[in-house]
C-alpha cells in the first residue's frame, strides 16, 4: 500500500530541511501545497508551492487549508490522490490541523513523524537565521496556540533533531523502511 509520511512538529524543528533531504532519496516525492503568498527568492513553482491568486485558491478542492500572515495555504485533493496513486512513498510537511485533516482523507495510508526539538534550540535557530525577536515571538506563540509542541503525543513516530541532519534523516528513512540500520563494523 502506498504511504504518505507527514513530517510534523514545531517551527524551526528542521521539518523542511528533512523533507528536502528525503526528496534526494529515490522513490520519495513531496505533496506540494498551494499558496496565495508571493514566490520567495530561490523557490520554484511546483516544487516549493503552487503559487496562485485568491480566486484560483478558492476554487481548489482542498484536503487541508490554513491561513498564516494574511496568506492562504492548502493541499489539494487532486495533488494528494495523484501522488498517492503513483508513488509508493510521499512526504508532506504540515501543521497539526493539516495532519488531522489529512488523516481523515488518507486513513491508514498516513503515518506521522514528529520532529522533536526543544524551545531553546528553536530560538537559537531563529536567531541564527537573523529573524527579528517580534517575528520569533509571533511564530512561537502561534505554534503554541496550535499545539505544535504537544503533537508528539499523538504521532506514530518521534525523531529527535538535535544532532546532525544526516543522522535525523537516516532515522526517518529507517522508519520508512528505506535504509538498513548501520551494523557495528560499518
Amino acid at each position: 500500500m502506498n504511504k504518505v509520511f507527514a513530517i510534523i512538529g514545531p517551527p524551526a524543528s528542521g521539518k523542511s530541511s528533512i523533507v528536502k533531504q528525503l526528496l534526494k532519496h529515490s522513490g520519495i516525492v513531496a505533496l506540494v501545497s498551494h499558496t496565495t503568498r508571493p514566490l520567495h527568492d530561490g523557490e520554484k513553482e511546483g516544487v516549493n508551492y503552487y503559487f496562485v491568486d485568491n480566486t484560483t485558491f478558492s476554487q481548489l478542492r482542498l484536503v487541508e487549508k490554513v491561513s498564516y500572515s494574511a496568506h492562504l495555504y492548502g493541499l489539494s485533493k487532486d495533488e494528494v490522490q495523484t501522488k498517492v496513486n503513483q508513488h509508493p512513498i510521499s512526504v508532506v510537511d504540515v501543521d497539526l490541523e493539516g495532519f488531522e485533516q489529512l488523516k481523515k482523507f488518507l486513513a491508514e495510508r498516513l503515518e506521522s513523524i514528529y520532529i522533536l526539538v526543544d524551545k531553546d534550540a528553536i530560538l537559537t535557530r531563529y536567531l541564527a537565521q537573523g529573524q527579528n525577536p517580534e517575528e520569533i515571538r509571533k511564530r512561537l506563540d502561534y505554534a503554541e496556540s496550535q499545539g505544535e509542541f504537544n503533537n508528539w503525543q499523538s504521532a506514530d513516530h518521534v525523531v529527535k533533531n538535535t544532532g546532525s541532519l544526516d543522522a535525523t534523516v537516516r532515522q526517518v528513512l529507517a522508519i520508512m523502511d528505506l535504509v538498513e540500520p548501520k551494523r557495528p563494523n560499518d
